[in-house]
């Protein structure tokens, strides 16, 4: 039973040491409880009270042994007390029940109380114990994750209503001042100096800009709000369809991809799909300056989850030192002259792996490529073969 209270039989200095009595014994339990232990009659009259009882209700044993056990409920509580009586007295237990009791000085409390029937040595029902817990903090916290839930929902509604403003009231003028741009050009362009023509490209081309990081920044938000599904998916699969796709609308470049197949993973269909997107289009852009440039997708073991997956390219890479940068919003280490962008693409990366509850790193050198690497929980492993069917 852990440890045993004992006594000395030879003072304080005495080698031997003997059990209490079983007696004495179960008395120290109840009395060194962190819990309200307390002792009734069959109608409910109080006769035992420990020291954690005197501490959560505030009544002393003198003050409150005698009393009837209704004087620690609310009034609006009471006839709970008579009911739990009335099936004590057929022998029916409590094992657990959460209800309202009140202190000495008025006030309530939340409390979960076990409540069992007491039984002499031939079996007659003399009287009943219940052990209390005072469960304010546990009531607290609750009472604070549903605020904090609600402010999150609140949250994610401002944040859907902004994203409904940001692609209805920015696009408007952004389209007015492309084509009045594209206008200006065509109709008045003989006219124009070529500082004026080089005016309005530049005009055009914020425009496009513009309307691209509006774009991002509403995939963005739609990740952080999407629903995941998590079933079995083939990475490998996914990264042949997207290269496809990239060689298909860039038929005059040359790119090797090398991709493994079967790559199977537990994830949503939808959300790493678009981390493969992003990453495959990534290396595609950073390698359009090569002419042999090789793109891998693949795994590699990783001791926390099981399998680390990686797209690497042989592109323009990046200084390792800004690595930490590359997954945070709008941050680039190359300019938009160099390669096109907003820098919202890898920080979706990260806040879908993150929500998986992945992990994502990228390594790389400047001028000799890099590779991103991201991991998903090893939860529900599926076969090499693929989910059964």
């Amino acid at each position: 039973m852990g440890d045993v209270v004992e006594q000395s039989s030879r003072g304080n200095g005495g080698a031997r040491r003997e059990p209490l009595p079983l007696t004495n014994l179960l008395a120290a339990i109840v009395n060194s409880s962190d819990d309200a232990i307390i002792g009734k009659t069959t109608d409910g009259v109080i006769t035992t009270w420990n020291p954690a009882a005197e501490r959560m209700y505030g009544y002393s044993a003198g003050e409150i042994i005698g009393q009837p056990v209704t004087v620690l409920c609310p009034p609006d509580r009471i006839s709970e007390i008579q009911e739990i009586l009335e099936k004590i007295s057929t022998g029916e237990r409590f094992p657990y029940h959460e209800t309202v009791r009140r202190r000495k000085d008025g006030t309530t409390f939340p409390v979960s109380v076990t409540i069992s029937p007491v039984q002499d040595e031939g079996h007659r029902l003399v009287g009943a114990s219940s052990i209390a817990r005072d469960i304010s903090e546990r009531y607290r916290i609750q009472a604070e994750l549903r605020h904090r839930t609600t402010d999150l929902e609140s949250a994610y509604r401002d944040l859907e209503t902004f994203s409904y403003s940001v692609s209805h009231d920015l696009r408007a003028p952004l389209r007015a001042l492309d084509g009045l741009s594209d206008a200006l050009l065509e109709d008045c362009g003989d006219s124009l100096s070529e500082a004026g023509r080089g005016y309005t490209e530049r005009i055009r081309a914020s425009c496009e800009n513009m309307t691209q990081l509006i774009d991002d920044l509403l995939r963005l938000a739609r990740v952080s709000r999407a629903e995941i599904r998590v079933q079995a998916v083939d990475l490998g699969a996914e990264a042949a369809r997207i290269a496809e796709e990239l060689q298909r609308h860039g038929p005059d470049r040359r790119v090797r991809f090398t991709i493994e197949q079967p790559v199977w993973a537990r994830a949503d269909r939808t959300l790493i799909s678009t981390v493969l997107q992003n990453l495959l289009e990534n290396a595609w852009k950073f390698t359009s300056g090569r002419d042999d440039a090789a793109i891998e997708f693949g795994t590699t073991p990783d001791g926390d989850s099981g399998s680390c997956f990686y797209v690497r390219d042989n592109g323009a890479g990046f200084d390792a030192a800004y690595a930490h940068k590359l997954f945070m919003p709008f941050e680039r280490l190359h300019t938009t002259a160099q390669f096109p962008g907003t820098g919202v693409g890898l920080a979706s990366v990260r806040q879908i792996v993150d929500r998986h509850g992945g992990r994502t790193w990228a390594e790389g050198t400047s001028g000799a490529g890099a590779t991103f690497c991201f991991t998903l929980p090893a939860n529900e492993p599926v076969p090499a073969s693929g989910p059964s069917s």
